[in-house]
């Protein structure tokens, strides 16, 4: 273990990077240690203890009962942070509800490709005009109230514990001329899509499609092909 022996930024850095090879394991799902557990662990002083987690990414510290990791936010969820840090007038549509079959979204669901499906629609307007069409998937109604489209754009769920990611990508597409209608252009345009399979509760899991359109903001976007 690293000591005080050793100054300056070569000390906090060790610290740090070892911290992240912990959490990427998974050491700290239950608690973050405090600060006088960390002097302890890696021999050095508080300073450089803070020093460290000061740079570390999605942690949130609890005065003398140490902290919990916090969910990293989700692409949609750093777009409309942009959005906000630029100035821009963000409000959400109220949400529809119908039910579909989509042998797709049923498989990434787990479940049987003939499941009748609910969707939820709401679309968010971004200086007044459609910017995001928000679609949510799931196999029963009662696991995708009507609210949840709000919260997944305000992301209080996600701070709150309540919605977990399991997987999200960035996708270019064509959506079917309803998402177009609600965007507000024209049938069979291209936008991209950030895809991502949600988990409300155990066990219960949700599809997220967020059709975007390209041409309102400038943005870049890089693609791995998988």
């Amino acid at each position: 273990m690293p000591t005080d022996s050793r100054q300056g930024r070569s000390l906090w850095s060790t610290v740090l990077a070892d911290l992240r090879t912990r959490l990427a394991a998974g050491e700290f799902a239950e608690r973050f240690p405090g600060d006088r557990e960390l002097m302890e662990h890696y021999g050095v002083s508080r300073h450089t203890v803070r020093e460290a987690v000061r740079h570390l990414e999605g942690i949130e510290r609890r005065p003398r009962v140490g902290g919990r990791v916090t969910p990293p936010p989700t692409v949609l969820r750093r777009l409309l942070d942009t959005l906000t840090a630029l100035g821009v007038r963000t409000a959400t549509s109220e949400t529809t509800a119908s039910e579909r079959r989509s042998a797709e979204i049923a498989e990434r669901l787990d479940r049987n490709p003939h499941t009748l499906l609910t969707v939820h629609t709401g679309v968010l307007r971004a200086d007044g005009a459609p910017l995001i069409c928000l679609q949510i998937w799931s196999d029963t109604a009662d696991s995708a109230p009507r609210e949840l489209a709000d919260l997944l754009l305000d992301g209080s769920a996600h701070q709150s514990g309540q919605i977990t990611v399991v997987s999200q990508a960035t996708v270019p597409t064509v959506p079917d001329p309803a998402v177009c209608e609600l965007l507000g252009i024209p049938a069979g345009s291209a936008t991209f899509c950030i895809e991502a399979r949600l988990e409300s509760a155990p066990g219960t899991l949700i599809w997220q499609r967020a059709f975007i359109r390209p041409d309102r903001y400038p943005c870049i976007l890089q693609f791995t092909a998988t």
